[in-house]
């Protein structure tokens, strides 16, 4: 198990429950993949493959690791002087949203009908960004383009991943698919898809008015099913 960050040399310090739910993510890390997590101490990236060792393509030179540690940089204020806002990390107890969208405009549309539903917006950079992103955080709401990855949907890498989540954290996301082959609103289809909701990219100019019908008959349907769950302690 990783000891130390290769990049500040700095002993990594876990709380228990911490350790846990790291152990736990590496045991559902599929082969191949790495997990990735920030420095407690100076916030670089660490890779690390699934028997938790650093992985070969996040290791440091030897000539590199073994250089004088030098201090961050000030962080860049200079925004303090604009009208534009930093942007937040992610908060929590606030709903959040992830969306996979390749068209910026598209990303753009579906990002605004969720902001104004009061959601935090998350885009990630790549499926590896996305799924490592869940490992220790459970989105509201998950948006994802059919189109994101090459091949029919129940092909790509994110989609089985949603598909084969858990259902303790699956229950609690609601879960859109946007392609130009489905069919909008059409609840089996969703079903055969793993999905909560199913839009064509020709409605996605009706996406407020879609996904509202759809959180709603979403929340009917769950809703008391969820209540029941928790009254029983469990989630």
């Amino acid at each position: 198990m990783i000891s130390q960050c290769p990049h500040c040399n700095q002993a990594l310090k876990f709380s228990q429950p911490q350790m846990e739910k790291f152990k736990q993510a590496l045991t559902r890390l599929p082969e191949g993949r790495n997990l990735k997590f920030g420095c407690p101490r100076c916030r670089t990236p660490i890779e690390v493959n699934k028997d938790g060792g650093l992985a070969e393509k996040a290791k440091v030179p030897h000539n590199q690791a073994a250089q004088p540690v030098s201090p961050p940089e000030a962080p860049d204020i200079a925004w303090l002087a604009s009208d534009i806002e930093e942007e937040e990390a992610l908060v929590d107890d606030v709903p959040t949203a992830m969306i996979l969208i390749n068209d910026p405009a598209v990303r753009r549309q579906v990002s605004d009908v969720l902001e104004e539903r009061n959601l935090q917006v998350h885009w990630p950079e790549n499926v590896d960004d996305a799924i490592s992103g869940q490992r220790f955080k459970t989105f509201d709401v998950v948006v994802y383009s059919a189109e994101y990855e090459d091949g029919p949907a129940d092909t790509h890498d994110f989609h089985k991943f949603m598909a084969g989540m858990s259902m303790k954290r699956r229950r609690n996301i609601f879960y859109v698919l946007v392609g130009s082959e489905f069919r909008t609103l059409y609840d089996l289809e969703a079903l055969t898809l793993s999905a909560n909701l199913v839009v064509n990219t020709r409605e996605l100019s009706y996406f407020a008015k879609v996904f509202q019908k759809g959180v709603k008959g979403y929340e009917s349907l769950l809703g008391p099913y969820i209540s029941m769950l928790k009254q029983y302690g469990k989630s």
